[in-house]
């Protein structure tokens, strides 16, 4: 993945060279930072704010599952004794 980005980065930054000329190091800085994030963009990652609440909802769904396990398992387990 960082390949890519690096890859994305290089390419637009080619791109933008073409017509940055000679620009304001000010101009400069905020073209790079326009293709970084557009490449970032591209990349579809998630926030750190929705990767927590997947975890979050991992975690609660693997709890609910070690449950029903338990539970199945007693459930086989009194039915095997009948």
């Amino acid at each position: 993945m960082i390949d890519q980005f690096i890859k994305q980065l290089g390419t637009g930054l080619e791109q933008a060279a073409t017509t940055l000329g000679k620009l304001p190091a000010d101009e400069i800085q905020a073209q790079v930072q326009m293709v970084a994030k557009d490449t970032l963009t591209k990349m579809d990652l998630v926030t750190r704010e929705e990767f927590e609440v997947q975890a979050a909802m991992l975690q609660k769904y693997r709890e609910k599952l070690v449950q029903l396990e338990a539970r199945l398992a007693e459930l086989e387990q009194s039915d095997s004794a009948q």
